[in-house]
């Protein structure tokens, strides 16, 4: 058989559900890993879950651990449509800040402000942990509601730098400007490819450590679009793809292991490249 007739042959003739599922087009996960890993959890069933409805609500896979540290990334819906009756979810994982291994995910369709009292309940549980909320579009809203209604300190504030008002309009020295924290992630065209980088990374190296089927199935069908930019299948979510950008972009800078300050000269780098 050659190599491209190959390359067709599970999706037009699937040996089960799994492979069936797997949609035609350039993949930016590996798809052998995220088939490997959904077969694993085949009968899985988290610690605990609240369904809100259908495939909506919280699930905590396994119980927290005294005096370990954990970390909430956290997605915040837009009301965009994703079909002609479905519009994007409210998504955050939960995660171990040392392994990355996941203990809790949630997604629903909640207004912003309800999905902060989720988020502050979950990092309640989890030794309250730190919360980073992507501060795009409607995050402002979940992170004032965190802060200010729900009395939740334990935000991640991103560091960036910012041109000195007044100040000339070249950056090239470092005195005409100056470093600046807010509260939440900012997924912008420099962060987003090396947050996804990452993630890559740790699917690729860690998929025992997923547990989210609902994160699987969103990974399956996220591809390369015709101009190469990951995004997901037309009519496909991505919320809890994004919710894993964040977790793991946050995770690395607060093991020092990546400072958000480099973005500013970061290109595409293919995650085999990276170093763990």
């Amino acid at each position: 058989m050659k190599i491209e007739q190959r390359a067709n042959f599970d999706e037009k003739y699937p040996e089960d559900v799994i492979t069936a599922f797997l949609l035609s087009g350039s993949s930016y996960f590996d798809r052998e890993i995220l088939v490997a890993r959904k077969r694993e959890l085949f009968g899985f069933k988290p610690w605990k879950w609240k369904e809100e409805g259908k495939g909506e609500g919280w699930k905590i896979f396994r119980q927290r651990i005294p005096g370990r540290r954990y970390l909430i990334g956290a997605d915040v819906a837009g009301g965009i449509l994703i079909s002609s009756d479905d519009t994007d979810y409210c998504t955050g994982v939960v995660g171990d800040l040392e392994t990355g291994e996941e203990f809790a995910a949630y997604r629903s369709h909640v207004t912003p402000s309800d999905f902060a009292y989720e988020l502050a309940d979950l990092g309640d549980y989890f030794n309250r942990a730190m919360i980073a909320v992507e501060r795009n579009n409607q995050g402002g809203t979940t992170i004032l509601t965190l802060a200010g209604e729900c009395g939740y300190g334990n935000l991640y504030k991103h560091r960036d730098w910012m041109r000195r008002p007044g100040g000339p309009s070249s950056m090239a020295s470092g005195r005409q400007r100056q470093v600046i924290e807010l509260e939440g992630f900012p997924t912008t065209p420099r962060t987003r490819p090396v947050a996804l980088n990452f993630l890559n990374d740790f699917v690729s190296n860690y998929p025992h450590l997923i547990f989210d089927e609902q994160f699987i199935n969103e990974a399956m069908v996220f591809v390369r679009d015709e101009r190469g930019i990951p995004a997901a299948s037309p009519g496909a979510h991505d919320d809890t793809v994004s919710a894993r950008w964040i977790f793991h972009f946050v995770r690395r800078v607060l093991l020092g292991w990546f400072d958000p300050l480099q973005t500013r000269k970061e290109r595409y780098i293919p995650a085999d490249q990276l170093v763990s």
